[in-house]
Formats: structure tokens, C-alpha cells, sequence
């Protein structure tokens, strides 16, 4: 079928999604913002921890938290390996708001023996996973 393409989204636990039917995905890459249609021209991106947008074959608008990795176009196919990723609707909105305040706590009061790198890690996972949640309409 013309205008449609295949997606994976696979992190090292999970394959978190795989679809024959997709007509458009918008990603946030180290370089900034990358939508793609099917067709697109063979490349590998490295991926900034952020929201993935993607449009089904019925044109219908779905959401998964990418933790950074990298995507992969070729024939007609993404192939999108993160360390960790979530559909919108498998978001804890509770927890991941959790997250964020344990987090934020860390930075604002941090303990001697802290990762701030680590801390920082969480804090954008955090609040990548709220974002995912917001573009979904899901946000409470």
C-alpha cells in the first residue's frame, strides 16, 4: 500500500511495538526535530530522550517515550532501539509524576554520596514520560 511504512520500537527487555501501518513518525533526534514519511531516505539517527509521534495507516495520532538510542531507516522501515520505551498508554501517570518529585528533591537538596548525572538522567525520563502523556491527552 502506497504511504504506509513499518515500524519497530525494541529496547533491550522489550519489544515494545511493531507495525506494518505507519504514514508518518516525528522524532526528536540529538539534532533537533525529524519527521518522516514513508519512502524516506536510508539514514541513522542518534535519538534525544523525548516523545515519539507516529500516525497509523487510519491516520490516527499514537505516542511512545523514546530514552534516547538511535533510529534506523531502511526499505521502507524504521527501526527505533532506545533503552527503554513506553506507549502513552502504558504510562503510570502517578509514578511517573513520583519520579519526578523524588528526582527534583535530589537536585534542589542533594545527598553527599549522589549521581547527579544519574539524578539529571531521571529528572528527563521524568519528564519526557509526562510529556509522552500530555501529547496524548492523557496528562491528569
Amino acid at each position: 500500500m502506497a504511504g504506509i511504512m513499518q515500524m519497530d520500537v525494541l529496547s533491550p527487555d522489550a519489544y515494545v511495538l511493531q507495525t506494518d501501518e505507519v504514514s508518518y513518525i516525528e522524532v526528536q533526534t540529538t539534532d533537533g526535530g525529524l519527521g518522516i514519511y514513508p519512502g524516506h531516505a536510508t539514514m541513522v539517527a542518534a535519538l534525544a530522550q523525548a516523545p515519539l509521534k507516529y500516525r497509523d495507516g487510519s491516520n490516527n495520532t499514537h505516542y511512545v517515550f523514546v530514552d534516547g538510542g538511535f533510529l534506523e531507516i531502511k526499505e521502507n522501515k524504521a527501526t527505533i532501539l532506545s533503552t527503554a520505551a513506553e506507549a502513552a498508554d502504558a504510562i503510570d501517570a502517578a509514578r511517573a509524576k513520583a519520579a519526578l518529585e523524588r528526582a527534583q528533591a535530589k537536585i534542589d537538596n542533594p545527598p553527599a554520596d549522589v549521581d547527579m548525572a544519574e539524578v539529571i538522567g531521571a529528572l528527563k525520563r521524568a519528564q519526557g514520560r509526562l510529556k509522552t502523556l500530555e501529547l496524548a491527552g492523557k496528562a491528569h
